[in-house]
């Protein structure tokens, strides 16, 4: 399984993140923020699109990501 770490450092950078979480669930009760890093923690299950992976295929893969903002 590769790991895919995404950096948005403009608007262009965050489109993209955008994109690959688009369709992510979460849940409220998750979501944290770090006082002494001053990080928002938002952990998901997306939806692996940059497989090239179809909608309604009988096996569509999510994967445990981690969306952070500092």
């Amino acid at each position: 399984m590769s790991q895919l770490k995404l950096v948005a450092l403009d608007t262009e950078d965050l489109e993209i993140i955008s994109a690959h979480v688009q369709d992510a669930v979460t849940k409220v009760g998750d979501l944290s923020y770090t006082a002494k890093e001053k990080r928002f923690l938002v952990p998901l299950n997306r939806f692996v699109w940059e497989n090239g992976t179809r909608i309604f295929r009988q096996h569509n893969e999510r994967r445990q990501s981690v969306l952070h903002f500092d």
